[in-house]
């Protein structure tokens, strides 16, 4: 039953404008159970979004490393390029989200830990800036230049989505392409 309530809500969530339209009454109704039977196993609505959010991260953070995985070792313009629009793609595709997600930052622990993305695609930086060391500025560690490409990349792209699209994508895509040309040796100086 609990594996129903919360694959029915994460259907609804990749559906829907966002987690605050979802109500219990619409998560009982599309499982085809009641109302009552929910909060046999939930406390709350909370709880259940949660949950499915969970859920959901567990199903799209394989499928995310896979298409940076097909990067990591490419040219490091190509590999950085190719990574921010994978991002961005995600971030947009996931937006209603992600805006919850921002308005309930001890919900953003939880999903750090489910998908352990972050470790991941840090690593995962961190062997590509090793493997193309001679094409980064020799003034950074590759685990420095790894870490800043991605938290300039996620909370960039994090606070676009927070600031309801100030730029057009387009914009953001380029920007964020500019910016991490910095890090190459002979980028921007």
């Amino acid at each position: 039953m609990v594996a129903k309530i919360v694959e029915t809500t994460a259907a609804l969530l990749r559906r829907s404008t966002g987690p605050e339209q979802v109500t219990t009454n619409l998560i009982a109704e599309k499982a085809g159970i009641s109302k009552g039977s929910i909060y046999q196993y939930f406390t709350d609505k909370e709880e259940i979004i949660e949950a499915a959010i969970e859920h959901l991260v567990a199903e799209q953070a394989p499928a995310v490393e896979d298409l940076l995985r097909t990067v990591t070792l490419d040219e490091p313009a190509v590999a950085m390029a190719a990574s921010i629009d994978i991002l961005i793609d995600l971030t947009i595709a996931n937006r209603s989200l992600i805006r919850y997600l921002a308005e309930r930052p001890d919900h953003v622990r939880t999903f750090e830990n489910i998908s352990g993305l972050n470790a991941t695609l840090l690593a995962m930086s961190t062997l590509h800036m090793n493997h193309y060391r001679e094409y980064y500025r020799d003034e950074l560690t590759p685990k420095a230049l790894a870490w800043l490409f991605l938290n300039m990349a996620v909370a960039t792209t994090l606070r676009y989505i927070e600031s309801d699209d100030p730029i057009r994508l387009e914009e953001l895509r380029n920007g964020l392409k500019f910016a991490s040309s910095g890090l190459l040796a002979g980028g921007r100086d």
